[in-house]
């Protein structure tokens, strides 16, 4: 029976080679985490102690709770912790955290609207046949008749309802929790967003939930025929742990420690600069290029001739008329469309556009089943490009 998770199915639709190195290879690094993700577990830790604290019947107060963080940080910190954005240092987010429990502390204090049923719970769930997915709830609370999911995050940026409303993490717990609690009909989704102080709220209808659940299984699905694992670079390439053997950043970290001397020697390094110089040539020959094709066209006008001839070599300078139709977005592409085919002209000039085909199937845009279907009319082969862009700053 194979095991799922939020975290899991995140890993794959953000990067599928993270995903292989994550869950296939199972591949240790030396970046052990992330600051982010440091930070957000020792605050979770925190609040689990709150909580688990009046479950007791045994009061906290401020300072103590903020005095168990602290400690618990101190006792946790560790080398090989990324911090990614080098202008902050671990104390400033040490300090984030500290506020995230004080704000939240001060505001929900004395913690006892709702009857706290379960604390970081490891429970699993099967949505299907053969498939069970983890239920990581936070906290798991009971409201007269409502059962309610927490979830603390500790992100810096607040989503918006439409980003919400389209979370799968929360819809899946709760359909576990209706697995695990058959009497658990009203259940209220609260993400505690602690660098706001906000709390986000929802419930979900029978439809949505069974809507979340289809789409985590076709997601889970393609994991199970996915062939190929691509890096995807993203914002998030910043936090990941598999930087120094991911193909879009090893050759960074192989130089990272070189000297200068080392790096004039380097081979990768030397063909880039070379390339970036000659391409930087062609750029201004192009442009230099256009100029003088557009004299040409201009003086072959002036004098009405086609072919001006120099020294060795002539060239012939032709006109042609430009037709321009309705674009993808144009407001009139339908109207365009059904003329064509109102003259007779849309059979003709109707084909199956090849080039888009092949850069769907490219970007994993058409699933494995229709690929397959179609693998025996592709003729395949390898084309390569080279893009300049700045070095990654992360």
């Amino acid at each position: 029976m194979a095991n799922f998770s939020n975290s899991r199915i995140n890993t794959f639709q953000q990067c599928k080679l993270r995903y292989k190195y994550q869950y296939i290879d199972r591949i240790k690094t030396e970046i052990e985490t992330s600051i982010e993700a440091f930070m957000g577990d020792m605050v979770h830790q925190a609040l689990e102690k709150l909580y688990k604290d009046v479950k007791f019947k045994k009061t906290v107060s401020l300072q103590e709770l903020l005095d168990f963080y602290q400690k618990l940080w101190d006792d946790n910190w560790r080398e090989g912790i990324e911090i990614v954005r080098k202008e902050y240092s671990a104390e400033n987010y040490k300090q984030m955290g500290i506020g995230f429990i004080r704000d939240y502390y001060k505001r929900k204090k004395p913690f006892n609207r709702t009857k706290t049923l379960g604390l970081e719970t490891v429970n699993l769930a099967e949505i299907a046949p053969g498939i069970k997915y983890h239920i990581r709830i936070d906290r798991l609370a009971l409201d007269g008749d409502t059962y309610e999911i927490h979830d603390y995050k500790t992100s810096n940026s607040l989503p918006t309802q439409e980003k919400v409303n389209q979370d799968k993490q929360l819809t899946l717990y709760t359909y576990g929790l209706r697995k695990m609690y058959p009497d658990a009909k009203k259940v209220k989704q609260i993400w505690h967003y602690l660098a706001f102080d906000k709390d986000i709220v929802l419930e979900r209808t029978d439809g949505e939930i069974e809507k979340a659940r289809l789409e985590v299984l076709e997601i889970i699905k393609e994991i199970g025929k996915c062939k190929k694992w691509p890096a995807k670079a993203s914002a998030l390439c910043g936090w990941c742990q598999f930087k120094p053997i991911c193909p879009k950043f090893k050759h960074k970290y192989d130089i990272k420690e070189k000297s200068p001397q080392e790096l004039s020697q380097d081979k990768g390094v030397n063909l880039v600069d070379e390339y970036v110089k000659i391409s930087e040539k062609i750029k201004k020959l192009e442009i230099k290029k256009d100029k003088l094709k557009q004299s040409l066209v201009h003086y072959s006008d002036k004098k009405n001739i086609e072919v001006v001839y120099g020294t060795d070599m002539r060239a012939t300078v032709k006109t042609y008329p430009r037709l321009s139709f309705p674009k993808k977005n144009d407001s009139n592409r339908k109207d365009f469309f059904k003329t064509l085919k109102l003259v007779g002209l849309w059979d003709k000039l109707a084909t199956a556009d090849v080039y888009q085909l092949a850069k769907m199937i490219n970007s994993h845009k058409v699933s494995s089943d229709i690929v397959d279907l179609l693998d025996e009319y592709i003729s395949k082969s390898k084309i390569h490009r080279v893009y300049l862009g700045k070095r990654y700053n992360k």
